[in-house]
This record gives structure tokens, sequence and C-alpha cells, in this order.
């Protein structure tokens, strides 16, 4: 009588060695969409928090702050320093480095800007997501 060794064929190393390679494959996808996914709602987050921001600054002021000279950390800086902000600098979750959104002043009376347009760049397409705060 012969025996049967107790061992895995090739086949069936190679046949299971394939569903995991395939799991991993899937699992990687949807881990990477995900936080593509979570970095955009970070960065339409921090622009909802500067609208915010910049609104209460208008209510207070009845102007925005004047754009053409501020870049988004001045700005971001600026409403910290007179507490309109509760964080001293917004970055970007995927850079760690400041924003590029562009404060745009769209609308003016005499020197002071009325309307404001905020702007961040979305992963993995790089459109553009505007927020306006009138």
């Amino acid at each position: 009588m012969l025996k049967k060794p107790n061992a895995f064929t090739m086949i069936e190393l190679l046949v299971s060695a394939t569903v995991i390679i395939l799991l991993t494959a899937i699992a990687l996808v949807s881990f990477s969409q995900a936080t593509i996914s979570s970095r955009n709602a970070k960065r339409k987050a921090d622009l909802e928090t500067m609208r915010q921001a910049l609104t209460l600054y208008k209510q207070d002021n009845a102007y925005y702050a004047e754009t053409t000279a501020l870049n988004f950390v001045n700005l971001v800086a600026d409403l910290y320093d007179e507490e309109y902000l509760s964080e001293p600098v917004l970055e970007d979750p995927k850079n760690v480095t400041p924003y590029v959104y562009q404060a745009i002043c769209s609308a003016n009376s005499g020197t002071n800007c009325i309307k404001v347009t905020l702007r961040a760049v979305l992963e993995p397409n790089l459109t553009t997501y505007d927020i306006i705060a009138l």
C-alpha cells in the first residue's frame, strides 16, 4: 500500500496564492479611493471653515479683508490673529503644506471687497472646488 504524502500540491498553492493576491489588490484599490475621498472632504471642510470666518469678519467690518496683497496663508494668519479662526494653520492633508487656495475679489464697493471666492484643487482629476462668500 502506498502512503499519500501530507503536503499541498502545486496547483493548490497557486490557486490559494492567486486568491490572496486578488483580494489584496481589491482592498488596496478600495483603500486608495477612501483616502482620496477623505482628503477631498477635509479640503471642502477647511474651505467652509474659511468661508464662515470670512463671513464673521465681514459682519464686523462691512467688507472682506483685501485680497490683493494677501495670499491664503497670510489670510488664515490674519483671521486667526483677529480670533475668527480657532486654528492658526490650515494644511492640505496630502502635502502637509499650506493650501493653494485663491481668495479672489470678484466684486468691489469702492476699494473694499464684498464678494470672495475660495478655491481648492481636488484629487484625483485636479478639478477646482469653489466656495463663494457673499
